[in-house]
């Protein structure tokens, strides 16, 4: 090839790029949260919401904060009330493909 490589070459690289690589968290800083990361602080805030909720009301101060990708650590996601309808209709819409 020496040294040119078309578009499809080059996207077909970067589309099997390990999702915490440095590229991709360029793009996005939740991208260094692997499903491994994910899931242990998913059991660190379980838990610690668990001591938390377990203690004394008077005693337990703050409530803890949460760690994780920005989706985890919101307060609360969006909601939305849809008829059977719409929620049809949206569930029909096509995904993407995450690499």
């Amino acid at each position: 090839m020496r040294g040119g490589h078309s578009a499809a070459h080059i996207a077909a690289l970067v589309a099997y790029l390990p999702s915490d690589c440095a590229l991709r968290r360029t793009a996005d800083k939740d991208a260094a949260w692997t499903l491994r990361d994910i899931l242990l602080a998913s059991i660190l805030n379980s838990l610690n919401m668990l001591i938390y909720g377990m203690g004394d009301k008077r005693k337990r101060g703050k409530k803890p904060q949460m760690v994780g990708p920005d989706y985890m650590v919101k307060k609360k996601l969006p909601a939305r009330v849809l008829t059977v309808d719409e929620l049809l209709a949206e569930l029909n819409k096509p995904r993407r493909e995450d690499g």
